[in-house]
């Protein structure tokens, strides 16, 4: 009896569980088939996203050596054929690259079809009968944009569906892309669910995370090109965002000050207006230089916007900060830059403020007290150091 007992027990308990279980694995399939639509859709944007991004990495490029070309370290066919050999070389993942065509449809450099490097594509159609080329111009003149079209892959003649991100560098009149094959992106996509539903939530949130470190590396490492300014090549204000969790957490390890060094070239907008801006971007290249030169290894000089400078580092003591500013002062200061037969010169004034770890509730509190600081040296005179 009890026997039986027992068994009529199991048995309800039993189908509870398989009831539990067909509970559990619809709940599953349900979660992956709304996992799948929005990873797939955030996967593909993200895609979008990385691709817009080695875009203006290659602007970035590109501007670069037109700087030389403008600063005339090189002549207009160097530095665009030094440009174009750049990125010509500047393949990613498995099939990767950029193109370069000019507004009359002529090919720069296709990495993959050097064949086609020199034709006029103009007034060719894909295999739907679309003008891609002039698609290409017309988004690319509207401040870039996304056009789709069929193109062969690597090795083949067949056409793939594929969409690719271009934009214009209006100074030399070039048209930049680089793009997806849709098949490849909705394949990746397939089998990246496929290989999570073998091991149900927990190794589809490992191999999101996995994911996610691949292309935050992958990114990362063309992202330099991105955070040091092309005229001066000090970092970028976006870089400065980036690092300032990493200092604090420093800044807690430590006994030294972390401090922010706020520099502002004087009345620059008389020497762009007076000696003209290709003066004025090489007196900025050589503030630069004289920052980099003073700073200590472990500093970091940004170009914070325009004329703006931002040195940050540790230092023992303000004191020993603004001995580095009065050095990067007075040898700005000295600096004399030629100009037709005669000469100019510049001067800077700068703000310093230390970090505070229980005043200061952010870093942004400590720049803006830099920026202050300056401010109180322009009102005194400029061409100082304010602290």
């Amino acid at each position: 009896m009890d026997n039986l007992s027992s068994k009529s027990y199991r048995l309800p308990l039993q189908n509870k569980l398989v009831g539990l279980s067909i509970m559990i694995i619809i709940g599953i399939v349900a979660f992956l088939l709304f996992f799948y639509h929005s990873f797939s859709a955030s996967l593909e944007e993200e895609k979008k996203a990385q691709s817009k991004n080695f875009i203006e990495s290659a602007l970035g490029i590109i501007q670069h050596f037109h700087q030389l070309e403008l600063s005339e370290k090189l002549t207009t066919v160097e530095a665009q054929q030094m440009a174009m050999r750049t990125l010509e070389s500047a393949t990613y993942g498995d099939d990767g690259y950029f193109w370069i065509n000019d507004s009359k449809g002529k090919i720069l450099i296709q990495p993959y079809m050097p064949n086609l490097v020199g034709l006029n594509m103009m007034n060719w159609a894909d295999s739907t009968g679309k003008y891609i080329f002039q698609e290409f111009d017309r988004e690319a003149r509207k401040g870039g944009g996304w056009v789709s079209y069929t193109w062969p892959k690597l090795n083949t003649s067949e056409e793939f569906p594929k969409i690719s991100y271009v934009a214009h560098y209006a100074a030399w009149d070039w048209l930049i892309g680089t793009g997806l094959y849709l098949d490849d992106m909705k394949s990746n996509i397939f089998w990246a669910v496929l290989r999570t539903s073998g091991v149900l939530l927990f190794g589809f949130l490992i191999f999101i995370f996995t994911m996610v470190l691949i292309i935050n590396y992958f990114v990362h490492q063309l992202s330099e090109l991105s955070v040091r300014d092309a005229l001066t090549n000090l970092y970028t204000k976006r870089f400065l965002k980036e690092i300032i969790p990493s200092l604090l957490n420093q800044n807690k390890m430590t006994n030294h000050h972390l401090v922010a060094i706020f520099i502002d070239l004087d009345h620059f907008k008389k020497v762009n207006d007076m000696y003209g801006h290709v003066n004025g971007d090489h007196v900025l290249q050589q503030v630069a230089n004289v920052m980099s030169k003073n700073a200590k290894s472990s500093d970091y000089c940004m170009r914070y916007g325009g004329e703006e400078f931002v040195l940050i580092g540790f230092f023992d003591n303000v004191i020993s900060a603004i001995d580095m500013a009065e050095m990067i002062r007075h040898q700005v200061s000295e600096l004399r830059f030629p100009n037709g037969g005669n000469e100019f010169s510049v001067t800077l004034s700068a703000g310093i403020a230390l970090h505070n770890k229980s005043r200061d509730n952010c870093f942004e509190d400590t720049l803006k007290r830099a920026d202050m600081k300056l401010y109180e040296a322009k009102v005194a005179g400029r061409n100082r150091v304010s602290s």
